[in-house]
């Protein structure tokens, strides 16, 4: 399908996500077929690849359906670290799958937001724009009194398609999580999809998104670290102007090949941004993918796209550092206390059916923490997750409160960042120790 021939219509949409459906369910038959054979060598092997086959079909429903099907998918992929590591990563391909607007759409929404075209609005403005997500698109502008802009545009129907969207995605994951051993049970996935779709009706109004950046900056003390200002006379409902900030993402920053005490500055600063929100503002910025920081060439960290914040409960650090312990016990306990796993679930049997499958993960998460002063580039990749033990651990799963699920998203995006940069930091403010 062509990228200008999205499926409208219920039926068509429908009729995507039951031939996907069907091509799951069929996919799992044979997998099972073979794994029955003896002859099969290397069932790890066997399992992986056909988690990336699984997670590919997914994909390839949500690129017919775009919209917010897509926002959905990359959302999920961040959410559900629960899920195997195959269907996590092509999931994750969806945040680099969009295609811009033409000027035509750019200057109707102009002229409904704002009755005036861009060229009427603003000294200058760029139609091309150099930055694409999966609600929108950013352009460069000059205001009439000569100040470089960021301007984010809304693609056209997004609001209207979201629960429609969600309903879908819940349509093709149900019958994988029901009969398969690769999703969680279906009331956790259900969980993760309201919380998705509450969040998804927040992140496409950009008066709020604008209202969470002037909070932040106003709120956000904290040493060379960089929030836009927001104009609000360019902005609306579906558009969102701030400051053009001159800055390199972490991949094209990298690429300068800059020194090991460079890395260590700003791999530091990272981390106790993150510290920071956490313990002192109980906010956090929880869309950590690597394009909403840029690295600035006078040592500042700037901070974009606050879509996705979350305000913590005030008791949540505190309970959060407990698990940054090897003491089973108090893992244990915090888990309880998080409300993720039953009161009524023995210390032996969590030991046994769901510490025993996630301890690599959690090992993984937590030896940065625990040794105080971490190097980031001896730290292997996160543990993938066996599917035949996965089943057994998400089962005794009970709830995902909200906290969790954006710490989660936010940290493991922290320490992909840290590890990719290779910092050798102090790691002791996680824990509120400093």
């Amino acid at each position: 399908m062509s990228n200008n021939k999205i499926p409208t219509g219920k039926y068509k949409r429908s009729a995507i996500t039951g031939i996907t459906t069907v091509k799951i369910g069929l996919k799992h038959a044979l997998h099972l077929s073979k794994k029955s054979i003896s002859s099969t060598r290397n069932p790890k092997q066997h399992d992986d690849q056909h988690e990336e086959e699984i997670g590919k079909i997914i994909i390839n429903a949500l690129m017919l359906l775009r919209g917010t099907a897509l926002k959905v998918a990359q959302m999920m992929s961040m959410e559900l670290d629960m899920l195997p590591e195959g269907i996590r990563v092509e999931l994750a391909k969806a945040c680099n799958q969009v295609t811009p607007l033409n000027r035509a759409h750019i200057r109707k929404v102009f002229i409904a937001e704002f009755s005036a075209t861009p060229e009427q609005l603003l000294s200058q403005f760029d139609a091309n724009a150099f930055a694409a997500a999966s609600l929108g698109q950013v352009h460069k502008a000059i205001s009439p009194d000569n100040h470089e802009l960021a301007i984010k545009i809304q693609y056209p129907g997004i609001g209207a398609s979201i629960k429609s969207d969600v309903q879908i995605v819940r349509g093709i994951m149900k019958p994988i999580s029901q009969r398969t051993a690769y999703f969680p049970r279906w009331e956790i996935i259900d969980d993760v999809l309201n919380n998705v779709q509450k969040q998804l009706v927040k992140e496409i109004n950009y008066r709020q998104e604008a209202k969470n950046t002037q909070w932040f900056s106003t709120h956000f003390n904290f040493p060379n670290i960089h929030i836009p200002n927001v104009y609000t006379q360019f902005s609306s409902e579906k558009v969102l102007t701030t400051g053009y900030i001159h800055g390199k993402h972490l991949d094209n920053w990298l690429t300068e090949n800059p020194s090991q005490t460079v890395r260590n500055q700003y791999g530091q600063r990272l981390f106790d941004m993150f510290c920071y929100q956490l313990h002192e503002l109980k906010v956090l910025h929880a869309d950590p993918h690597p394009g909403n920081f840029l690295f600035c060439d006078d040592g500042q960290i700037a901070l974009i796209d606050f879509g996705c914040i979350q305000r913590l409960d005030a008791s949540y650090p505190a309970t959060i550092a407990r698990l940054f312990t090897r003491d089973q016990k108090q893992i244990y306990q915090t888990y309880i206390d998080l409300e993720i796993i039953d009161r009524e679930l023995s210390f032996e049997k969590f030991k046994q059916d769901f510490f025993e499958v996630i301890e690599p993960l959690h090992v993984w998460m937590s030896t940065p923490i625990l040794e105080n002063k971490y190097d980031f580039s001896a730290m292997p990749p996160m543990p993938q997750k066996r599917l035949s033990h996965l089943k057994t651990a998400v089962g005794k799963i009970n709830h995902m409160r909200q906290d969790q699920l954006y710490f989660d998203r936010s940290y493991f995006g922290l320490l992909s960042m840290l590890r990719k940069i290779g910092a050798n930091i102090d790691t002791r403010g996680l824990t509120g120790t400093l």
